[in-house]
């Protein structure tokens, strides 16, 4: 939560929000365009089948028609399809929220926004990732090379699947040694119907989360993941939140035309009992002010460190 969403959030942000609590609307996701580059096996999107876009003008129409009706705009993720491929509109847009996350394959040189947050989407080593996307070792340093940037708040998303869930610690290892911020990892959701090629089952799933666990004892923060959100992941916690969704209460998602996505990004056809998607963990801690406020007062301490090594180092 903290890696995506809250690097441009002040202390007093934290303590409203810690107050008041988060408004319907906090966390939009917004499928900038149905156009990708990549044919990733694990990827939610492509299965949805968008085949056209709301032009950019009408997005900022939409969206000063949100604002007219007292939207929040506090957080708004910039997915897809490849967000970078339409760079006009998120230029634009990003300014009517006050954080913005950019979801991107990295293939695409990133632009210098130093106040957004991007999330590089790599799953495994370069032969690993490969295998999940596509990609051959040479574009795996492009894109390694793309991310590993001093001057932009860059974090890794890694999706646990039955493929590459073995090379977590050499993921940790490689880019530890980058400028990246951190790695967040979640687990692959399956369609309706999917079996057990991706997904994993719930006792390795659970296994995975204790190995985590047990590596943040070394890599720290640098596992942008909370051990409460880790412990809520697992097998006796997940299927409380996920049948309950939170997301649903604080969040909306608008597919490439501004339609809106039920249940969530992930739309209909996701398997919600089967979800590994980290946006309903990080909503829980949002709507429950008993994890809330902990959670909230965790990252002004890691914040506080981290200025104070970058003053230092």
């Amino acid at each position: 939560m903290r890696a995506y969403a809250f690097n441009t959030w002040s202390v007093s942000d934290y303590i409203k929000v810690g107050l008041k609590g988060m408004p319907a609307g906090s966390l939009v996701g917004l499928d900038v365009t149905y156009r990708c580059n990549l044919r990733c096996q694990h990827c939610y999107f492509i299965k949805q089948n968008h085949q056209s876009e709301l032009p950019v003008d009408e997005w900022l129409a939409r969206f000063e028609k949100m604002k007219a009706d007292g939207f929040p705009f506090l957080i708004c993720g910039w997915i897809g399809g490849e967000p970078l491929l339409r760079m006009e509109l998120i230029e634009k847009g990003r300014c009517y929220f006050k954080s913005n996350v950019i979801f991107t394959n990295g293939t695409i040189p990133l632009p210098y926004w130093p106040e957004v947050t991007f999330s590089v989407s790599v799953h495994g080593t370069a032969e690993i990732h490969g295998q999940m996307t596509g990609v051959d070792r040479e574009r795996y340093q492009q894109i390694k090379k793309n991310a590993d940037r001093s001057d932009l708040k860059v974090v890794i998303a890694f999706c646990v699947t039955r493929l590459n869930y073995a090379c977590l610690e050499a993921v940790l290892q490689e880019w530890s040694h980058t400028a990246i911020q951190g790695i967040v990892f979640e687990f692959y959701t399956p369609i309706k119907g999917e079996g057990d090629r991706l997904w994993l089952t719930w006792e390795e799933r659970d296994r995975i989360i204790d190995l985590l666990l047990s590596l943040k004892k070394t890599y720290g923060a640098f596992i942008r993941l909370s051990d409460r959100i880790l412990r809520m992941m697992k097998s006796e916690a997940a299927g409380r939140i996920t049948s309950h969704c939170p997301f649903q209460k604080i969040g909306l998602s608008l597919d490439p035309l501004g339609e809106v996505k039920s249940p969530c990004q992930l739309g209909s056809q996701a398997d919600c009992q089967r979800c590994g998607c980290i946006l309903p963990f990080y909503s829980a801690v949002l709507t429950q002010r008993r994890y809330l406020i902990p959670e909230f007062m965790q990252g002004i301490w890691e914040r506080g460190q981290e200025a104070f090594w970058n003053r230092t180092g």
